[in-house]
């Protein structure tokens, strides 16, 4: 099994491109997830600087929402992941990752209706990025009552609904339910995201440096095709990578 590691590992969003293509060698990864944010937006690098394989791309989150009850921010959300997923072509990737989205003071107090709305553009979205020959994963979220797609269900049904995939992210779901086992009764997962916390907030460490046990990591690992170990510092992402080779042996 291949196994990737997240460009968070430089922990700088304005990163140039030169420290990424040193992420394998420094933590014996087979490639890269790279965040298309900060310096690496679509509009602002050259793909061809990029040296290290891409199995996926995560497509721009900030200021970039699914849920949005707007027709216009819709539209623009659309756009980007356009863009990025033509990113992801150029890169020879094979998934793009995408947040399914969150509240807005319109729907803040109707989550059914900012549903609604995720999975209505996720269709689109599903669309635009099959269309390029590439495949859709939708992530769950932290715990935060404003964000979507946090407990096993949810997700499920975003996923289901949309025709998407599904990217588990195990930090995530520690926040969520203590556990990522809960998500994989609901979903079969494509991309796998790796990291761990205390439970209480989201916070990328190494696995094994919080309360992911590992026993459910080799389970998770065990479903997916591609892991991607999504940490904040180059050390613990060499750590990721070790014990998911390790454990998927």
């Amino acid at each position: 099994m291949r196994v990737t590691v997240s460009s968070l590992s430089v922990g700088d969003w304005w990163a140039d491109t030169a420290r990424i293509n040193r992420l394998p060698e420094l933590t014996g990864a087979d490639g890269v997830e790279l965040i298309l944010e900060g310096s690496h937006q679509p509009s602002r690098f050259e793909p061809e600087e990029l040296s290290v394989e891409v199995d996926s791309v995560h497509a721009p989150f900030a200021d970039v929402n699914f849920a949005t009850p707007s027709e216009h921010h819709r539209e623009y959300a659309l756009d980007v992941l356009r863009r990025a997923a033509e990113v992801g072509v150029e890169l020879g990737a094979r998934y793009v990752v995408v947040h399914p989205g969150h509240l807005t003071p319109v729907t803040v107090k109707d989550r059914d209706l900012a549903l609604d709305f995720c999975i209505e553009t996720l269709r689109e979205a599903r669309k635009i990025v099959g269309k390029l020959g590439l495949t859709l994963a939708v992530e769950n979220m932290p715990d935060h009552e404003i964000l979507l797609g946090t407990s096993p269900e949810e997700i499920a049904e975003i996923v289901r609904s949309s025709g998407c995939h599904f990217a588990l992210d195990v930090g995530h779901a520690l926040t969520c339910d203590g556990s990522p086992l809960p998500y994989l009764d609901e979903l079969e997962p494509c991309v796998v995201h790796v990291h761990d916390n205390s439970g209480k907030k989201d916070e990328h460490r190494a696995p094994g440096d919080g309360i992911l046990r590992v026993e459910e990591l080799k389970e998770v690992l065990e479903r997916c095709e591609l892991p991607v170990v999504e940490v904040k510092e180059v050390s613990d992402a060499r750590e990721g990578v070790a014990l998911v080779r390790e454990l998927t042996r």
